[in-house]
């Protein structure tokens, strides 16, 4: 059984997660895409959200 405390603490990682999600996809778009242009297919998406954010030992499990 989880405990509200526990509960929050998972909620507040998740929230801090995605800001930095939301930081590095602005921030990607404004220097990689420079001319304004967002069409990026998802599996370049998938490739760039990886590179970032999952340790490379795990990306040699998913393939």
């Amino acid at each position: 059984m989880q405990t509200q405390a526990h509960t929050q603490a998972a909620l507040q990682a998740q929230m801090e997660a995605q800001e930095r999600a939301d930081v590095w996809w602005a921030s990607l778009l404004r220097t990689r895409f420079e001319d304004g242009a967002i069409d990026v297919a998802w599996d370049e998406f998938v490739r760039l959200f990886r590179a970032k954010f999952v340790p490379e030992h795990i990306q040699d499990r998913m393939e």
